[in-house]
């Protein structure tokens, strides 16, 4: 019965509008709460949900860097464009559920001695999810708005200033670090009460490692485009470190798939069928109706959908042309054909009329369906598979970024280990002299679709921005990147009752 009363009382604690703009809720709320075992694991659980769908309600940066050759969606093409008027104006610029997710994590830390009889080894298990929590919504925070809000935690009253994207991304560190410190591996996490799986949402070892690698690199990259002050190389390093990790096994058991095939049918589908998954967001399957929200789904059309045609790809709101992924991929490379569907024979002359010689999306297989009252024939349920977020490939593929920019020959290693699963040229392949490049080409291939594009685009530099985004991208300078015009400007809604926050410089010539 304390289990369901907690879930009853958990909505409450979203009845504000925005933790940085209201009283928080009276601590004397939580006296009777907080003692037992089951008491934690029903936040935990409640926790982990709220993470798994308030995080990707919207996740406009993925959007921002797919690599497609059409986009059938005006408010997607603004995006791209940055288009200032519309992005000024969109819905996705709020922060609250970010806030939100950083407040229950904050309540969980504040009540933790409460607890009554609770081993200790438990006590720093919940601890870690919500330091995890908090560090991975903080690095968000940073690479979506740049500056943000830090809060001290669920009690204090205060109205909050920002803090620079240096100080966050230090937050973001902290906790992140302190959920390492905490947290056992991935192959000895606790049971939650229940003999079962545990989900790879949950933060272990191996996420807050995979979490502090992108961190580092995400923070050294910053100092170097943004012409801050800091020692980039230092985050290169310490990157690398944490990347290495993970790589070697010390932060837990993660190795790569032997094939591409197994990429798509392993990987790509989650529920612990992968090794070579980190950090998996678990679509939930005992909902009417499962959201997934992965940033591939846009792209899912026939034949992984049977309930549409082979002409349905013109429809979607990406696209991309059979002919760039065949200048993407060599014709030796797996990849061209477990990610997309029979790419030669789809785009054959005669089936231009049908798809206008667009390539269709095979990454991505699994689809439930569903018997409805108004069709004769089943229809599309949800695609079954969870997002992978983070696994092995990217980390070889960041500690090769990162040791490139370096200057360390050893990058070559890490990207040879990439191309060799999917039978591709090892570099230098003809005519490739540039290794920080050939890194960035080869995360597009390997990580196509995944939604890592754009944050790997402005990682290596304004150079990559003015080559590989559109519109207004195109013209930046370093001065409108300090300013903050590769970030989300702040929703309307931050403002609230709180007359310490500015717009962020370059978005606020729009308003």
């Amino acid at each position: 019965m304390r289990k369901i009363i907690y879930i009853l009382l958990f909505p409450l604690l979203w009845g504000c509008d925005s933790v940085l703009d209201v009283e928080p809720e009276n601590a004397i709320t939580f006296t009777n709460f907080f003692k037992t075992e089951e008491d934690f694991n029903a936040m935990i659980f409640q926790l982990e949900g709220f993470f798994r769908y308030k995080q990707f309600e919207n996740e406009v940066m993925a959007f921002r860097g797919f690599l497609a050759d059409q986009v059938n969606s005006s408010y997607y093409g603004d995006q791209r464009m940055l288009n200032q008027t519309s992005i000024i104006n969109s819905f996705s610029n709020g922060w609250r559920n970010q806030y939100d997710l950083i407040y229950v994590a904050n309540v969980i830390l504040d009540n933790l001695y409460r607890a009554e009889g609770i081993p200790q080894d438990k006590l720093d298990f919940y601890a870690g999810q919500a330091y995890f929590v908090k560090g991975f919504v903080y690095f968000d925070l940073a690479r979506k708005w740049g500056d943000a809000v830090i809060t001290r935690n669920s009690t204090s009253m205060e109205v909050y200033n920002k803090s620079s994207m240096l100080d966050v991304l230090d937050e973001a560190i902290k906790n992140a670090s302190e959920g390492y410190e905490l947290l056992p591996k991935y192959e000895d996490m606790p049971l939650l009460g229940a003999n079962t799986w545990v989900s790879k949402q949950y933060g272990c070892k191996g996420s807050c490692a995979a979490l502090l690698a992108h961190l580092y690199a995400w923070k050294g990259s910053m100092i170097d485009l943004c012409g801050l002050e800091g020692d980039a190389k230092k985050c290169y390093e310490e990157s690398i470190e944490w990347s290495t990790l993970l790589i070697e096994k010390k932060a837990g058991f993660y190795e790569l798939e032997r094939t591409s095939e197994e990429v798509c049918t392993k990987a790509m589908k989650g529920i612990g069928a992968s090794q070579e998954n980190i950090l998996e967001f678990e679509l939930d399957r005992f909902q009417t109706y499962p959201m997934a929200y992965f940033p591939g789904r846009v792209w899912i059309t026939w034949p992984v959908k049977g309930t549409e045609t082979p002409g349905s790809v013109v429809t979607k709101d990406f696209v991309i042309k059979a002919e760039t992924v065949k200048n993407l991929y060599e014709d030796t490379d797996d990849r061209r054909d477990e990610y997309f569907f029979k790419l030669d024979s789809m785009s054959h002359d005669t089936m231009y009329k049908v798809n206008q010689g667009y390539a269709y999306v095979y990454k991505w297989r699994d689809v439930v369906y569903r018997n409805v009252s108004w069709s004769p024939t089943p229809q599309v349920a949800y695609i079954d598979v969870n997002y992978s977020y983070w696994r092995l490939a990217d980390i070889y593929l960041l500690r090769a970024e990162c040791y490139a920019k370096l200057g360390d020959d050893l990058a070559k290693a890490d990207l040879n280990k990439i191309r060799n699963r999917a039978h591709a040229t090892p570099y230098p392949a003809p005519g490739e002299n540039d290794i920080q490049l050939a890194i960035f080409k080869e995360r597009e291939r390997e990580l196509l679709l995944e939604g890592h594009r754009y944050y790997d685009i402005i990682r290596n530099g304004l150079e990559y921005i003015h080559t590989y985004m559109d519109g207004n991208y195109k013209t930046l300078d370093q001065q409108d990147v300090k300013e903050g015009a590769l970030f989300l400007p702040i929703g309307d809604e931050a403002f609230n009752l709180n007359d310490l926050i500015r717009q962020n410089i370059y978005w606020s010539r729009f308003e």
